[in-house]
């Protein structure tokens, strides 16, 4: 017997002994994870403060405590820029200066850009009113007395005074990636547009506004025009004065190479007109009639008037 137990005891301890050296270590033990207690609140999130502040053109400090759900735009070029960003469905009313693009007419007018129906545009109670330096001031500040907010869209005519236009209302419409895409798009463009003109021979233009009885007008020195003249790769003959004025006299002597027309001096007029017959533009008919609204509103559409008068001054180099 005692053998017996002797043996039986070899055996498990033999046992045993591969038992443990199979597993190699000790078994991990499970921890069963405590329960929350019934009844715990989860915290709540910190809230978010949906105000925001914008400096207008002016310089003025307006904050809103969200953003507008309404508005009402009193420029032809902030309503351009609305539809551009996307905004029209929160535009209650825009001015008789406003026609582009053509959804804009579904639109009521609350009447001039610089004498709009105050009354009207109160009456439609808008989150904020859009307008330039063109409104009268005193109107503008009775809207602001009735309690709706007023901002003023305005800036220098040149690229980049327009991109800033558009940045402004995106800031105001809680619309800035949309007012960066835009502008993104607009200096791409504008900078291909350069590219292509650079190192041609300049040509010399020379910018109709107006021309007959009442005066002989263009675009002088200094002006947004003839800035982008000459950035598309002409001399603008004009820069001998500043401002609008000008004289047959004067145009004639310099015989610019392309006539740029605005849609107010009509071509086959030149062709009978007093100097401009004579001209060598006029004879060879490089005479193109730019877009005037596109050209003179700082908005979205000036990137496309200058490819347009880039085209008409080197039509050979986008062929």
């Amino acid at each position: 017997m005692k053998r017996k137990l002797v043996l039986f005891a070899a055996v498990f301890m033999a046992l045993a002994l591969i038992l443990a050296g199979c597993s190699g270590q000790e078994a991990e033990v499970s921890k069963t994870p405590e329960p929350t207690p019934v009844g715990t609140p989860e915290p709540e999130p910190t809230p978010v403060d949906p105000s925001y502040t914008v400096t207008d053109s002016q310089g003025n400090e307006i904050t809103f405590d969200d953003v507008p759900e309404s508005f009402v735009s009193v420029a032809p070029n902030i309503t351009e820029i609305v539809f551009a960003l996307g905004a029209e469905n929160k535009m209650l009313a825009r001015t008789d200066w406003c026609n582009y693009p053509a959804e804009v007419f579904d639109y009521d007018s609350v009447g001039n850009i610089d004498q709009p129906d105050v009354e009207k545009i109160i009456s439609l109670e808008p989150g904020v009113v859009l307008l330039t330096e063109m409104t009268a001031k005193e109107l503008a500040l009775q809207i602001q007395d009735a309690g709706i907010p007023i901002f003023v869209v305005d800036n220098e005519e040149t690229f980049e005074g327009a991109y800033s236009c558009i940045e402004m209302v995106g800031a105001v419409l809680g619309l800035d990636e949309e007012a960066e895409t835009i502008v993104t798009d607009m200096k791409e463009r504008i900078q291909a547009v350069m590219d292509k003109v650079a190192g041609t021979e300049k040509k010399t233009v020379y910018y109709v506004m107006g021309y007959g009885e009442y005066g002989d007008y263009t675009a002088g020195k200094g002006t947004f025009i003839s800035d982008m003249i000459n950035s598309a790769g002409a001399t603008n003959v004009a820069d001998d004065t500043e401002g609008w004025s000008y004289s047959v006299e004067k145009l004639v002597e310099h015989d610019p190479d392309v006539l740029l027309l605005s849609m107010w001096a009509p071509a086959d007029g030149l062709k009978e007109a007093t100097g401009y017959k004579d001209l060598t533009a006029v004879k060879t008919d490089m005479m193109f009639t730019l877009d005037d609204d596109s050209l003179q509103r700082l908005g979205p559409r000036i990137a496309e008037a200058f490819e347009t008068m880039a085209m008409a001054i080197h039509p050979e180099l986008f062929e």
